[in-house]
């Protein structure tokens, strides 16, 4: 075989590889979200309402991993920042107790806002202060009081700019409600004296549940927006579009089929599809159920390692036979109907399912439940048994 490199006449690809519009990757902007038009309707009526001056509703995007909640931010602050708009972003961490991440994250986002505010909006601020080395912090009392007031802030300093600011806040559970509250009351604030501030938040699917069952009014204005598999309409949008849009080739569909039944409509197992089509294609017009075949078995080989790689991170113990009880009671089971496969009680599994919880391989959907936060983990566990 000849150097690809000294020899490129030697590629008789159909596509160029180089310009796969495919990104698999947790995180990573698709070149489509096809089957996400309403949550991006959603974004988009908020972005267009703070173009305007207005304040949108904030809206929290909720959905197990790898289903496009930190790609949808992602994209919209892009969208947001070509519209004009000014956008700070925060990611929620379970070790920042004293917010001290996100407080710094606020004040570095917000150093173009104070750095073309006039002296008198400036002395108006309550926490930022100009400082030698750029912006600087005081003090107001408190983590929560002084993030609250930082909020306030920088709608100030957006009122005074004309200008509009999108804050986008990712993976809200991990820091739960002592990143929550103080965001969301004084963005409450912020909306009631019409101040031109946006908030966008994604996280798993019972992120701030519990604020919205103590029914605090800064949850008023925070609707929910759940991000599920896709349909096969949405699975079709989101490979048929590229390869159009990319390489005018048309995509039959029988190979809609292959990566829908294949993929479960799990975006990320989608967009996995998408780059081994796009580099297996051997014609240039049309897509055909051959190439989807070859592409399903590259595509198992990465799958398969993307379940070996959350097993390895299993602990050892009695995490690892939850997670066995688990798959085998369908990955989303009662507490109670997973210790009886194992004969433990719940004083003592409760380590091993708090660790689990915090590496992220489960999730809670309801009081005295458990489930894996990505879809296919129980099939895999069951048929590959990977403690034997």
């Amino acid at each position: 075989m000849a150097n690809p490199f000294e020899d490129e006449a030697g590629d008789d690809r159909a596509l160029d590889p180089s310009i796969n519009p495919f990104r698999p990757g947790m995180g990573r902007v698709p070149p489509d979200f096809g089957g996400r038009e309403q949550p991006l309707l959603r974004a988009k009526v908020a972005v267009d309402q703070l173009v305007a001056g207005h304040t949108p509703e904030f809206v929290l995007y909720r959905g197990v991993r790898g289903v496009g909640k930190t790609a949808l931010l992602a994209y919209v602050r892009r969208q947001a920042r070509a519209r004009g708009l000014h956008t700070i972003h925060l990611e929620a961490d379970r070790e920042d107790e004293r917010l001290e991440a996100a407080r710094e994250s606020i004040l570095r986002d917000a150093s173009a806002l104070l750095a073309s505010a006039d002296e008198e909006i400036v002395d108006r601020l309550a926490t930022i202060r100009p400082g030698r080395d750029g912006p600087r912090l005081r003090d107001r009392g408190g983590p929560s009081a002084t993030l609250e007031s930082m909020v306030d802030d920088v709608a100030c300093l957006a009122e005074a700019a004309g200008r509009g600011v999108l804050l986008t806040v990712d993976e809200v559970h991990e820091a739960g409600d002592r990143l929550l509250k103080p965001l969301l009351r004084a963005a409450h604030r912020v909306a009631q004296d019409g101040r031109p501030l946006g908030v966008l938040l994604s996280g798993l699917p019972t992120a701030a549940e519990n604020l919205f069952d103590e029914g605090q009014t800064y949850t008023e204005r925070l609707a929910r927006v759940d991000l599920g598999l896709l349909e096969r309409d949405g699975t079709a949008e989101a490979v048929r579009r590229p390869f159009a849009r990319d390489a005018d080739l048309e995509v039959d569909d029988l190979v809609i089929d292959a990566v829908h039944d294949g993929s479960g409509g799990y975006p990320w197992f989608v967009q996995l599809w998408g780059e081994a089509l796009w580099d297996l294609a051997t014609e240039t017009d049309r897509l055909r159920l051959p190439v989807a075949r070859e592409a399903g078995e590259r595509v198992h080989l990465r799958v398969e390692d993307f379940y070996l790689s959350r097993w390895r991170r299993v602990p050892s113990g009695r995490a690892g036979l939850l997670v066995l009880a688990l798959a085998d009671a369908g990955g989303d089971a009662p507490i109670g109907d997973v210790l009886e496969r194992i004969e433990v009680t719940h004083q003592a599994i409760s380590p091993a399912r708090r660790a689990l919880l915090d590496l992220g391989l489960c999730w809670a959907p309801s009081r005295g439940r458990l489930a894996f936060s990505v879809p296919g983990f129980a099939d895999w566990v069951q048929r590959t048994r990977p403690e034997a």
